[in-house]
Order: structure tokens, then C-alpha cells, then sequence
């Protein structure tokens, strides 16, 4: 018969404190990273495309422009900003950003604090799969596109 043991004391005790930190911090994480949303936060290839309030009342945060989507010239560029706001399309109860990406368009619906990818023009189709974001850090991802919604 051998003394041969696979664990002994040490290594068990070494396990069980390392899953205690692991557990700990991922409590901490959920603690201080939990929430709704407020905003919407596209980006093209790394560059910032626009940040869109999460909530029901349609406008857009943080990009200097402080009209409600109903009061936005379609036809092109805000008066006010100089931005090209034709990409909004405030249809009621929700809000439709069209999203030009590298390979497609992405139409990117934001309704009742949730955001989805409602089309997009690549070939997997994942990032239109994926289930609503709403809380901080969620995200949607379209590879292909190089298009990151991300929830802020």
C-alpha cells in the first residue's frame, strides 16, 4: 500500500482560498457594475459613431445635441450641432439608428430601455441573435462590421 495521495492539506487549502478570491471579487464586480443602463454607446472600428439615450423620451447624450428626436431635420445636418442626424428615425415608441459599417448597414433599434440589432448586412448574423442589452457593460458585437454597441 503507498502514501501516495493526490491532494494533500496544503494544496487543498491553497484551492479553497483561491476560490474564495475568485468568488469575492466576482460578487464585487457584480456589486459595484450593476444597473440599468442610460445610454447606448456606438462605435465604428474604434471610432465613437454616437451615444443614444437608453430611456423612452428618444434624444441623443453627450454629443452636444440637445433636441428631441421629433424636432430633428431629417434631410441632413442639425442646424444647431452641424452633425448628420439622418441616421435617427424616431418611430413612435422607439428609436431606429442605421449604422454604416464596414461590410453593411446595421439597424440598431432602441425600445422600453433595451437595445438590439434589428439588420445587419453580414454573413453570420450573430450580433442580431443576441439578446437585448440594458444593463452597464453589455454588449453587442457584429465582427464582420466592425460595429460595438455597448450599454453605459
Amino acid at each position: 500500500m503507498s502514501n501516495f495521495s493526490l491532494f494533500r492539506k496544503n494544496d487543498i487549502i491553497i484551492v479553497l482560498v483561491l476560490l474564495l478570491l475568485a468568488a469575492t471579487g466576482l460578487f464585487a464586480f457584480k456589486i459595484f457594475n450593476s444597473g440599468e443602463g442610460r445610454t447606448v454607446r456606438v462605435t465604428i472600428d474604434g471610432e465613437l459613431f454616437g451615444e443614444y439615450d437608453l430611456g423612452n423620451e428618444g434624444g441623443t447624450v453627450d454629443d452636444g445635441f440637445d433636441a428631441v428626436i421629433d424636432d430633428i431635420n431629417m434631410q441632413g445636418a442639425d442646424a444647431a450641432t452641424g452633425k448628420d442626424r439622418s441616421n435617427i428615425k424616431d418611430a413612435g415608441q422607439y428609436q431606429m439608428i442605421k449604422i454604416p459599417g464596414k461590410v453593411g448597414e446595421c439597424i440598431l433599434i432602441i425600445k422600453d430601455g433595451e437595445a438590439y440589432m434589428q439588420e445587419a448586412d453580414c454573413p453570420n448574423q450573430i450580433c442580431v441573435h443576441h439578446s437585448p442589452v440594458s444593463h452597464k457593460g453589455e454588449t453587442i458585437v457584429c465582427l464582420p462590421n466592425r460595429v460595438i454597441i455597448e450599454i453605459r
